[in-house]
């Protein structure tokens, strides 16, 4: 199960959950994918059809965690995390 650790020095978990949750929104709404959040919690999961990624905020930092069905190409799977990463890199420019 791949993982991708984000750190923003300075940053709260707040700031970085509002930001995190518009960039998940905007994913699922485009892939179509279910999208489940918990602003309290600072956490949020999509899915669909067996792909599943959760996101966890603290101070700081957010976690991502994916899981893919084993049918899913790894290169497919490594364009899917190359994408998180580069908007999380965007996410306070």
């Amino acid at each position: 199960m791949p993982q991708i650790k984000k750190t923003f020095p300075g940053k709260s978990a707040g700031e970085i959950y509002t930001k995190v949750d518009k960039v998940m929104e905007r994913l699922a709404e485009k892939m179509a994918l279910d999208y489940e959040r918990d602003e309290g919690a600072r956490t949020g999961k999509v899915s669909k059809m067996g792909i599943h990624g959760s996101y966890l905020v603290r101070e700081g930092e957010v976690t991502i965690d994916l899981k893919f069905p084993m049918l899913v190409p790894g290169s497919m799977r490594q364009k899917v995390q190359d994408d998180i990463e580069r908007k999380l890199e965007g996410l306070f420019p």
